[in-house]
């Protein structure tokens, strides 16, 4: 059992290198991360059912994920070659790509729950 928690605890250390690695290293990061606590925050001050609270912590942390791994193919595409290439850029955009539909994804969620619940508070209904 012991080789259990041993094996478990490097994972986790691992884990927690790539993501403070990520967090130090690489500005998209940090910013998605900056702008997911905002979010956050904002809806501490909301009315947000259980169900309303999944759906955000969700679509925050999957955003900060992508993210996660956009700069991971980022990097390895140009540890692989210092080069340009016209493969290695579609590589670098598609990996983008999957940021920015998520991303918007995202928006519109926080529109249609926090705009929804500021527009209540702010109108009345």
């Amino acid at each position: 059992m012991n080789w259990l928690k041993e094996k478990l605890r490097h994972k986790f250390g691992y884990a927690l290198s790539g993501v403070l690695s990520g967090l130090r290293n690489d500005s998209s990061i940090a910013l998605q991360c900056v702008l997911g606590l905002i979010t956050i925050i904002v809806c501490l001050f909301l009315p947000l059912s259980a169900l309303e609270w999944c759906v955000i912590l969700i679509m925050v942390f999957l955003v900060i994920a992508m993210e996660f791994v956009n700069s991971a193919i980022e990097k390895t595409v140009d540890y692989i070659s210092t080069q340009r290439h016209p493969a290695a850029k579609q590589i670098k955009d598609l990996a983008a790509g999957a940021v920015l539909l998520i991303s918007i994804c995202a928006l519109c969620v926080g529109i249609i729950i926090i705009g929804g619940k500021l527009y209540w508070i702010i109108f009345g209904k």
